[in-house]
């Protein structure tokens, strides 16, 4: 029985040998691809073949090491047909990974690598990439046309940031954070009122820190001003 395999491209030879039920997907990015913190993926980051049932639960079923120069190179994944029973009544969708261990690493430029299941050690947080595949069977080839954003993440179970103080410093405002994450970035929202927000010029974001605060700033208007947290887009 052949196995559930992903290889690069200059494998994609091994179709011939395909079962005519396997399930066979050709994927690429056109890149740049970001990481929730705004940064360029790393070379060798990790996209995932995710299934997601019907009741939205999701099996990651295949991930592979294929980021390069930001963005994905041709990948050539394959479903053995003796395996497709195990996902029915849902859909594929390729995800990007970020796998950066910042427990051995705080700059973030250190990936987790693979446990010896073949398994990423470490995942922090998964995008969808735009233009996924959706599909039970057959052959499917899919080139995502823009790259992956850094608000295209998943991050509800990501801890909400917290403000711990603001203050005014000359013309600017000054808002201290905790309760943050390294693999995210914040920004300032700033409104006239409780119901419209947007990100003002000149305001930057700053990726988070476990056990520590952070300190977004943003231009002082005259007069009122309202204040939120958010991560960047």
């Amino acid at each position: 029985m052949k196995k559930t395999i992903a290889v690069l491209f200059a494998l994609l030879i091994a179709s011939v040998f395909a079962g005519k039920d396997d399930l066979l997907i050709l994927f690429s990015t056109q890149g740049p691809d970001k990481y929730a913190d705004g940064s360029v993926v790393l070379d060798n980051e990790c996209y995932a073949l995710v299934w997601t049932a019907a009741d939205g639960t999701q099996t990651q079923v295949l991930a592979v090491p294929a980021a390069k120069d930001g963005k994905c190179v041709p990948v050539f994944f394959e479903i053995d047909e003796a395996d497709i029973a195990k996902y029915q009544g849902g859909t594929w969708g390729v995800f990007l990974l970020d796998t950066r261990d910042f427990a051995k690493d705080p700059a973030g430029k250190t990936l987790a690598g693979f446990d010896d299941k073949g398994n990423p050690k470490v995942v922090n947080v998964k995008a969808a990439v735009a233009d996924g595949v959706a599909s039970e069977s057959g052959f499917e080839s899919a080139v995502a046309k823009s790259g992956v954003e850094a608000g295209s993440y998943d991050l509800g179970n990501v801890p909400r940031p917290e403000v711990a103080g603001i203050q005014i410093i000359g013309a600017k405002v000054v808002v201290t954070v905790k309760n943050t994450v390294p693999f995210v970035g914040y920004t300032l929202q700033s409104g006239n009122d409780v119901k419209n927000f947007a990100v003002p010029e000149g305001t930057g974001s700053v990726a988070g820190k476990i056990g520590d605060e952070i300190k977004l700033v943003t231009p002082k208007k005259d007069g009122a001003q309202f204040f939120k947290v958010s991560t960047i887009k």
